[in-house]
């Protein structure tokens, strides 16, 4: 009977959380998947995570998380805007080198400001910070393109969060990333066999 009240009682404070992290799952299941409801689950798994980093006081990375609900909506009108089922319509596709390098330079380039304004409120891991919310921008604009190698991305973000969690001694959360970063291989290998099936058909 205690263990069950604990784990109520753990449920109870936490199911804020918990909802942000099954709807974050959902939003990669769905993405892997090219399924448009994936920018449903982002948005909401991204405005939960707003609210619990705000009160948590890591606003640098609630304020990543408004700019992923705005691009959310984007996202799901750009998809529904070009069907990938319609002739013409927006499909996975690789990036242009030119576009590669540019999505590469952006990232480069926010981590400087980014970076300047972390280590003015004496964040541990500025660097790291700057790294992985530029990489997040970057990498969820591509995603709105349907752009393949936005998983290469995610996979490099995922596994530095992952070191970050471990560094703060955040096990669960870095469970967690392992499992993202599994996913987003996973992602990258089923887009990469829709893309073969596009250029068959």
């Amino acid at each position: 009977m205690p263990v069950a009240l604990s784990v109520l009682s753990w449920l109870q404070l936490n199911y804020l959380e918990l909802s942000a992290v099954i709807t974050g799952l959902l939003y990669v299941i769905f993405t892997i998947r090219e399924n448009i409801l994936l920018w449903l689950f982002g948005i909401v798994s991204s405005g939960l995570y707003v609210w619990i980093f705000f009160k948590s006081g890591i606003f640098a990375y609630s304020l990543l998380y408004i700019y992923y609900v705005i691009v959310g909506f984007y996202g799901w009108y750009n998809w529904s805007r070009k069907p990938a089922k319609q002739a013409g319509g927006l499909r996975v596709h690789k990036a242009s080198g030119g576009y590669l390098w540019s999505c590469l330079a952006i990232t480069l380039i926010l981590i400087i400001p980014l970076y300047l304004l972390l280590k003015k409120f004496s964040s541990d891991m500025a660097m790291a910070d700057a790294l992985l919310t530029s990489g997040g921008i970057v990498a969820t604009w591509m995603l709105t393109q349907k752009l393949i190698e936005q998983w290469l991305f995610w996979i490099a973000i995922d596994l530095l969060s992952m070191g970050v969690m471990i560094y703060k001694e955040l096990y669960p959360s870095a469970l967690l990333f392992l499992v993202y970063t599994l996913l987003a291989i996973k992602g990258f290998v089923e887009w990469k066999k829709e893309m073969k099936l596009q250029t068959t058909n």
